[in-house]
């Protein structure tokens, strides 16, 4: 089979060093990629019953949405490999859907609320979510796979992706945060919708567009790109999925940020009706989790040297899964600030599930190429998002249809003022809300705890998979190394 992958030429110029402000730039892409999922997340299935769609028919709209974005992240992935530009195959899109985000934001956060012909509003929402999604999927894709063309230095990537994670959680601060503290000033009639939705489409338009932009103009695609070209068909699409290293990462990473998609999807609905926080906002609730892992990224960062990435994952998903149990079961109405430390813990456990999937990515495609002797990495993001988003679409879909069920009742919309009423909930619908963020957590977790540790990835192993992969020849290995690649063909193909 002839080889499409990097020979030892083309990883010594992967290998360039990058500078302080390019790294910067690529890290400031993830403005986007940290925040806008989490933004969406938390509000939009609000923001939806505020206009007058219930639960089950928010959740419905946030469900087909993502799971048009799932299917478009592979075509995507197969586009961007294949695209041929002198500013490279990535940053193209980044570049367009820099700046069409605020279009997209426009859409989304039009208000309805005096529309009184619900399936006109259902099929706008609708329509706008699959705008924006699109517009999501020409970013993020691309951005994906952007880190393994810019180098092919593992310890230049670990550098990059620690950056990345920084910008990333601070997106997901701001991204979140402001947004829930804004629907809790709509929901207290603080504010008209109409002011909501301008802050959110200029505020976060600003937020995203420009990093993205910045992103595509300063960065550097070194990896020289392979002559041939893909076709999408199922069997290149599924192709990925046979590398056995590459299916455990898949399912690692969408258990753990489907997860945090319930946490932040019911964040305010929890904070309001089950834990009846009173001295702050629900949005604390986030800063405490987002901080407490934020502040693990150093030792991360140090012990990745040394200890495997997949170890890193699920050593804390114990302590996640005591977290979410006792903030579900945590007395209604009982003290506000004991919440905190309960944050922190489960902070602490998520960190490793959080941070570490996009660590392992380039050490996966770099597998991908030694067992499929193509790297299209590309294919592996499209690949991996669309797993992720078709699981974490059925996930607020069901949360939102099980609130439907047991009768939790939507802040609605005066039509005459714009301003929210905020109803109480029945015990039942309570038990409901606290149920559907612990059981799929706790069921998600466990499956992600299972696949890591059968993951066999280790900073050895890289780094002998780098070496191989450059020189595509058996000489210059010793005979221990040579073996111990067999070794790691047998446990990641």
């Amino acid at each position: 089979m002839k080889s499409t992958g990097l020979n030892a030429a083309d990883r010594a110029i992967g290998g360039a060093e990058i500078k302080p402000f390019e790294r910067f730039c690529y890290a400031l892409g993830d403005f986007f990629g940290g925040g806008a999922g989490g933004m969406i997340t938390a509000v939009y299935v609000v923001y939806l019953a505020i206009n007058g769609l219930n639960p089950g028919l928010a959740a419905s709209i946030v469900m087909v949405a993502k799971i048009w974005d799932a299917i478009s992240d592979p075509l995507m992935g197969v586009i961007s490999d294949n695209a041929r530009t002198k500013w490279g195959r990535r940053r193209p899109f980044i570049f367009a859907g820099g700046l069409l985000i605020t279009f997209s934001l426009a859409l989304l956060f039009i208000p309805l609320y005096t529309v009184q012909f619900t399936p006109f509003k259902y099929v706008v929402y609708l329509l706008a979510y699959l705008v924006f999604s699109t517009v999501s999927t020409v970013i993020g894709v691309p951005y994906s796979s952007l880190l393994t063309e810019m180098t092919a230095d593992p310890a230049e990537r670990n550098k990059m992706n620690t950056v990345r994670m920084v910008v990333s959680m601070l997106s997901g601060a701001i991204s979140a945060g402001v947004p829930i503290i804004l629907v809790e000033i709509l929901q207290k009639g603080g504010m008209k919708v109409g002011a909501f939705s301008l802050m959110m489409i200029f505020g976060f338009g600003l937020l995203y567009g420009v990093p993205l932009v910045m992103t595509a103009v300063f960065t550097k695609e070194r990896l020289p790109v392979p002559e041939e070209k893909n076709k999408f068909s199922i069997k290149e699409f599924v192709r990925p999925l046979k590398l056995k290293a590459f299916l455990l990462l898949v399912i690692m990473y969408f258990t753990a940020f489907t997860c945090m998609d319930l946490i932040t999807a019911n964040i305010i609905y929890m904070a309001t009706y089950g834990l009846n926080v009173q001295k702050f906002s629900s949005f604390i609730i986030l800063v405490v989790i987002m901080v407490a892992y934020a502040a693990t990224i150093p030792l991360h960062n140090k012990l990745m040297k040394t200890r495997s990435k997949a170890f890193l994952f699920r050593v804390g998903i114990p302590l996640y899964i005591v977290g979410i149990v006792s903030l579900c079961l945590y007395p209604k109405g009982f003290s506000d600030y004991l919440i905190l430390p309960i944050a922190v813990l489960i902070g602490l456990g998520m960190s490793g599930c959080q941070l570490m999937p996009w660590y392992i990515f380039p050490d996966v495609v770099d597998l991908g190429e030694l067992k499929f002797n193509k790297r299209n990495a590309g294919a592996f993001s499209g690949v991996m998002t669309f797993i992720r988003k078709s699981t974490s679409a059925v996930a607020i879909g069901l949360s939102g249809w099980v609130l439907e069920l047991v009768k939790f009742k939507p802040p609605e919309t005066d039509q005459l003022t714009g301003y929210v009423t905020r109803f109480d909930q029945t015990e039942g619908a309570v038990w409901g809300l606290r149920l559907v963020i612990m059981i799929p957590v706790i069921v998600m977790t466990a499956a992600a705890f299972i696949a890591a540790t059968k993951l066999k990835i280790s900073p050895e192993r890289s780094t002998l998979v780098g070496r191989f992969l450059a020189s595509r020849d058996k000489e210059g290995f010793s005979a221990a190394e040579l073996d111990e690649i067999e070794r790691i063909k047998k446990d990641c193909f």
